[in-house]
């Protein structure tokens, strides 16, 4: 119950003094101090913080404040409104977006290095690479025979080259021929991709599109160096291109 109030927002002190005045239904300050176990000077703020978010009323008895829980129903409402911030809030950003994209592309030089770590990390090169890439390009991979074994990676590197598919970028790869079986399960029900092997190893993969180059190390944590140069994009190319001869389907 605690870990889901959370997540839609509440503090770990909102979440105590909420569910204290729920089991007390209807109290002063001192037992809803003891219950929820918050400090008594913290306490008030608290239960401010719950009265404007529409979670607890409060009233005067005998010239002293009581406070009562509202219906659990008005968690639904303090969402929909939360929503409706985000809502609001997305359509500002998007109507700034043009400019904060024109400064970041204005930022961007020529060649550029960039490195990024664990999985967040790479999940940002990614999705990057299926907006700027069209229809009919190619995404050129090494694949590294270290990582594929990892769920969450895997699962990840399905999901991109499911929204590859869609856009239909194509994806040319190359792997270990001890990886054919687990490759051929993860990959080969997806349109515009072709894989091929050879007798390479290697502890990173590696992706090349455009004018991008991504090194993947896979280790304890995951670090990806994102190269932006046409030269270093070239060069790796023809290292691809001389692996990709020497290949078998």
């Amino acid at each position: 119950m605690k870990d889901i109030l959370r997540e839609i927002g509440l503090t770990d002190s909102e979440i105590r003094v909420y569910l204290g005045v729920l089991d007390l239904g209807d109290s002063t300050k001192g037992p809803i101090t003891d219950r929820s176990q918050v400090t008594g000077s913290k306490t008030y703020e608290v239960l401010e913080r719950l009265k404007q978010k529409g979670l607890i009323t409060e009233y005067l008895k005998n010239k002293v404040k009581h406070y009562k829980a509202a219906s659990p129903k008005q968690l639904l409402q303090y969402l929909e409104e939360k929503k409706q911030k985000i809502d609001s809030t997305e359509s500002h950003i998007k109507t700034i977006l043009p400019q904060l994209l024109g400064k970041y592309h204005a930022s961007i030089k020529e060649n550029e290095v960039e490195l990024y770590t664990g999985l967040k990390g790479m999940q940002a090169i990614f999705y990057e690479q299926i907006d700027i890439m069209n229809p009919g390009e190619t995404n050129y991979v090494i694949g590294g025979t270290a990582g594929i074994g990892e769920e969450a990676m895997m699962a990840f590197f399905q999901k991109i080259h499911k929204l590859r598919a869609e856009k239909k970028i194509k994806t040319r790869m190359l792997y270990n021929n001890r990886q054919k079986k687990e490759t051929e399960k993860l990959f080969s029900r997806y349109k515009y991709t072709e894989t091929r092997y050879i007798a390479h190893t290697s502890p990173v993969a590696i992706n090349i599109y455009k004018d991008r180059t991504v090194i993947i190390i896979f280790g304890a944590e995951i670090t990806a160096i994102h190269i932006r140069s046409q030269d270093v994009a070239g060069s790796f190319m023809e290292y691809f291109n001389m692996l990709w001869k020497q290949s078998e389907k």
